[in-house]
C-alpha cells in the first residue's frame, strides 16, 4: 500500500506542477499585458517585470484550488486511461480509499502553499503595490496614493498621501484632516498641511482648527500640535490594502484596532474566514475532480481532461468569489458564506464516491 501511495503522490505532484505552471503562465501573461499600458519614463519595462514577479506568490495561492482540481483530473485521469485505476479497483481498493490517498498527496503541498499565503504572499503583494505606486507617482508616494479614511473611536482621520523618508525612516502625510466627534456630533475639525510620524506619535503642522459649539464656529491657527493616536502608518497601509491580500496576522491587528469601533468591516471579516476555509475549499475542488474522474470522463483524452478540470475549478472558484462578494455587500454571516457551501459540496462528493449518488 505504501508503494501505491508513493506512486499516487508522484503522479499528483507532476500534475499539480503542470497545472500551477499553466495557470500561472496565463495569469502572468495577462498581468504583463495589463501593466504595459501604464509604462512611462518613471515606470519602465524592467519595473513591470519586477512588479509582476512580486505578485507571483499571491497568484499561486489564489489559483491553488483550480490547480488542485486540474491536477486530479489530468494526472489521475491518465491513470484511468491506462487502466491503472481499474487494476486498483480490481485489487479491492475502493474509490473512497483512492480519494483519501489523493487528498493525502495534495495535503503535502497544501501545507506549504497555505504557509506561503500567510507569510510570503501578503508581504510580497504589499511590496509590489508600494513599488508600483512609487514608480507611477515618480517617487512621490509609497503605498497610500489616494485619500484614505480611517476611524479611531470618536476621531475620523483623513489623509491625501503618505510618503516615507528614506534617510530617517519617518512617515510624512500631506493634506491631513482630523474630525473629532462627541456623542456622534462634530465638535472640531483640524486641517493640517502635513503630519510627521516619529517616536510613536504624530506632529501636525500648520493647522487650521474649527471648533463647533452652540455659540457658533471658532477658528484658530496653530503652527504645530502633537497628536496622540492609535492610528499608525502600518494601520494606514493595511487599511488601504485589499482584504484578500492581508494575512491572518494583519487582519487580527486590524481587528484589535477596530475593537472600539465595533469590530472589523465586512470585507475584512469575510477575508478572515476565507483564509480559514481555504484548505477546505482546496479539498472540495479536488474531490469534485475525483467524482468526474470516476465517471465517463476517464475515457477522454488529455486535452479533454485538461479542459474539464479547468472548467470545474473555474466554476467553483467563481462560485466562491460570488458568495464572498454577496456576503460582503449584504453583510451576511462570514462562516455561512465561506465554510457551509464547500462543506456541503464536499459531503455530496464523498457520498458520490461511496456510491450513494448515481453519476453520469
Amino acid at each position: 500500500m505504501m508503494i501505491l501511495t508513493r506512486y499516487i503522490f508522484r503522479t499528483m505532484s507532476f500534475g499539480l506542477a503542470l497545472a500551477v505552471a499553466l495557470l500561472l503562465s496565463i495569469d502572468v501573461l495577462f498581468g504583463l499585458i495589463k501593466e504595459l499600458n501604464d509604462i512611462s519614463p518613471h515606470y519602465s519595462l524592467g519595473d513591470v517585470f519586477f512588479f509582476v514577479i512580486l505578485t507571483i506568490p499571491s497568484k499561486i495561492y489564489e489559483l491553488f484550488p483550480v490547480s488542485a482540481v486540474m491536477a486530479v483530473v489530468v494526472s489521475l485521469g491518465a491513470l484511468a486511461a491506462g487502466s491503472e485505476l481499474v487494476v486498483m479497483r480490481a485489487a479491492g481498493i475502493s474509490q473512497l480509499r483512492i480519494a483519501g490517498m489523493m487528498l493525502m498527496a495534495l495535503l503535502v503541498w497544501l501545507v506549504p502553499v497555505t504557509l506561503m499565503g500567510e507569510y510570503m504572499s501578503p508581504k510580497a503583494e504589499q511590496m509590489a503595490q508600494q513599488f508600483r505606486n512609487q514608480k507611477i507617482s515618480a517617487g512621490q508616494a509609497t503605498s497610500v496614493t489616494h485619500a484614505v479614511w480611517i476611524k479611531d473611536g470618536d476621531v475620523v482621520f483623513r489623509s491625501n498621501k503618505m510618503t516615507k523618508q528614506p534617510e530617517t525612516g519617518e512617515y510624512l502625510l500631506s493634506g491631513v484632516t482630523v474630525f473629532e466627534l462627541e456623542k456622534q456630533q462634530l465638535v472640531q475639525v483640524s486641517e493640517a498641511e502635513k503630519a510627521l510620524y516619529a517616536n510613536k506619535q504624530w506632529t501636525l503642522e500648520n493647522l487650521k482648527v474649527s471648533v463647533f459649539s452652540e455659540q457658533g464656529v471658532e477658528f484658530k491657527h496653530l503652527e504645530s500640535q502633537r497628536w496622540q493616536s492609535r492610528i499608525e502608518p502600518k494601520i494606514l497601509n493595511l487599511s488601504t490594502t485589499r482584504a484578500k491580500y492581508l494575512s491572518l496576522r494583519d487582519l487580527k491587528q486590524l481587528q484589535q484596532f477596530n475593537t472600539q469601533s465595533g469590530g472589523l468591516q465586512s470585507a475584512y471579516q469575510m477575508a478572515w474566514w476565507a483564509k480559514l476555509a481555504f484548505p477546505l475549499l482546496v479539498m472540495t475542488t479536488a474531490l469534485c475532480g475525483m467524482v468526474v474522474l470516476f465517471g465517463n470522463v476517464r475515457n477522454a483524452g488529455f486535452s479533454q481532461r485538461l479542459v474539464i478540470g479547468m472548467v470545474i475549478g473555474i466554476v467553483i472558484y467563481l462560485m466562491n468569489k460570488t458568495l464572498l462578494n454577496v456576503g460582503e455587500v449584504y453583510h451576511l454571516s462570514p462562516p455561512l458564506m465561506t465554510i457551509v457551501p464547500p462543506a456541503i459540496i464536499c459531503g455530496i462528493a464523498l457520498l458520490a464516491l461511496r456510491g450513494g449518488i448515481k453519476r453520469f
